[in-house]
């Protein structure tokens, strides 16, 4: 009996166990961080299709960074773009350069690709906020984003703005394929509208 009761106490404690563990992983999982799979070319080069990634939760949104969020079309998949236009911000686009409140604005991250361009064509096509949305400023909780491949991006430009409410969190972190495992370069905006990598 006393062999019988000691069988039970450790299983109870083991149950006990693997409840704490759970707990801890479902909360990890849903408010810190998340595994994250990269479907599609959009964001080549600076993710390429199939990359495996960390989702981290914590951080507030920056201009330029690289964030998750449900397609706004409802079709039931994720999307990894880049922070653009912030709230309040007017932007266009025009003879391929980025202007962000009436300032020219580099786009070093779009280089890699850019420079493979065999084309003359723009790698970004001329646009606007009215052209696009009908509206000359981004709204307060909304923002502006698109893909690094701009030729082969589906993003604001189409699907409109992000409400802050649907991201789910910022991609920071390939962790395989194991020649890929990185962090995700950050960038800064400059008063003079240089942009800078922070990071890593």
């Amino acid at each position: 009996m006393r062999f019988i009761r000691q069988c039970f106490v450790e299983v109870v404690n083991i149950a006990f166990a693997l409840m704490i563990a759970l707990f801890i992983f479902t909360a990890l999982r849903d408010h810190v961080i998340q595994p994250f799979q990269v479907s599609g070319h959009s964001m080549e080069q600076t993710l390429q299709h199939g990359d495996q990634m960390f989702m981290t939760k914590w951080q507030a949104i920056e201009r330029f960074d690289i964030v998750v969020f449900p397609d706004p079309r409802g079709s039931g998949e994720s999307y990894v773009k880049r922070v653009i236009g912030m709230p309040g911000d007017e932007l266009w686009v025009e003879a391929d350069q980025l202007y962000i409140n009436g300032q020219p604005v580099a786009e070093p991250y779009l280089d890699p690709l850019k420079n493979q361009q065999a084309n003359s064509e723009p790698f970004t096509e001329d646009f606007s906020l009215w052209d696009t949305l009908g509206i000359h400023q981004i709204p307060a909780d909304y923002y502006f984003v698109m893909g690094d491949n701009r030729p082969h991006s589906g993003d604001s430009r189409q699907f409109g703005l992000v409400p802050a409410e649907s991201i789910e969190g910022h991609a920071d972190i390939i962790y395989a394929p194991s020649e890929r495992r990185s962090q995700v370069p950050s960038y800064s905006l400059e008063a003079n509208g240089h942009v800078s990598q922070i990071k890593p």
